[in-house]
């Protein structure tokens, strides 16, 4: 990656994927649930992610799967309480491919609207493929629905 990612421009950042439990959905599914307890998860899990991280990633990509009953996409425990606060990662966070529009399929999100507010909320940075931050973002911002500060 460089030692300085500002200043440097011939390296790339690697990325951590997929935040977090992608391995063990149930029936071993993509888009699956990961039932699991909390302890399980961070005994278990969120070392691999953590060691990465340590190592020096500046990247993370949530997972399609359901951690306790929440997509990773849209969870703010995994991605604000435990990966930001708990371990202090500065970096970007990435959904991936159309996992914010996945949120409505996973019926936390009526809309595309709500899906856009659920992820930047809960902590993604870059919204891949699916575009609800690029149609809702400036709206919502607007409407005073999510702070621009997000």
């Amino acid at each position: 990656q460089g030692d300085d990612l500002r200043n440097e421009f011939d390296h790339i950042a690697a990325c951590v994927k997929h935040f977090a439990a992608y391995g063990a959905p149930v029936g071993g599914r993509d888009y699956n649930t990961v039932n699991m307890s909390e302890r399980e998860l961070r005994d278990m899990y969120l070392p691999a992610y953590r060691a990465a991280l340590d190592a020096g990633a500046k990247t993370v990509m949530t997972s399609f799967n359901t951690v306790d009953g929440i997509p990773s996409t849209g969870n703010k425990h995994l991605l604000r309480d435990i990966l930001r606060g708990e371990w202090g990662f500065d970096g970007v966070v990435i959904s991936d491919f159309a996992a914010i529009a996945e949120l409505v399929a996973h019926g936390v999100a009526g809309d595309d609207a709500d899906a856009a507010k659920l992820a930047i909320e809960a902590g993604v940075d870059i919204d891949m493929m699916s575009v609800a931050y690029q149609r809702q973002l400036k709206n919502l911002v607007a409407s005073g629905k999510v702070r621009e500060s997000l």
